[in-house]
């Protein structure tokens, strides 16, 4: 018996790459928790346009943009689905080759939510990636409302 509850409360032992895969894979909402839980005080790692970078801004040192700052970033195309706002887990991915900027998950979420162009977020692990629409996006943020 005591063996039956060990295995209801073990602890999930997958790496973010696993819990990308099986979340893109099967689309199952305990792995949508399991990547949020992951991912949540994480950085993530955003395609710019460096043209757009503010003067001030230094490389490897952290700039809060201001008001007056118009950092653009570059948008994927999912063939047959549209634009989607990309970001990348590691900064070494070769998404991120023309230049990049970090930013916290779910701050990239909620830029993407508010973004009209994009249909939703594309999260590139090392390998696998996964696509969040607007609408899911909306339920990933929501479980994070204090």
């Amino acid at each position: 018996m005591f063996s039956l509850f060990k295995k209801l409360w073990k602890q999930d032992e997958r790496d973010l790459e696993q819990v990308i895969f099986d979340f893109a894979e099967y689309k199952k909402e305990e792995d949508l928790q399991i990547l949020c839980r992951l991912m949540r005080n994480r950085l993530v790692y955003v395609p710019i346009d460096t043209n757009t970078v503010p003067a001030a801004a230094r490389p490897g040192v952290p700039y809060v943009t201001g008001e007056g700052d118009k950092l653009l970033f570059r948008s994927v195309e999912i063939p047959g689905h549209g634009l989607w706002a990309p970001a990348a887990t590691k900064p070494t991915h070769r998404l991120l080759s023309q230049g990049y900027a970090g930013m916290t998950w779910l701050g990239f979420l909620d830029m993407t939510r508010k973004i009209e162009t994009m249909r939703g977020a594309y999260l590139q692990g090392e390998t696998s990636w996964v696509a969040m629409d607007k609408e899911k996006i909306a339920h990933v943020l929501s479980l994070f409302k204090t």
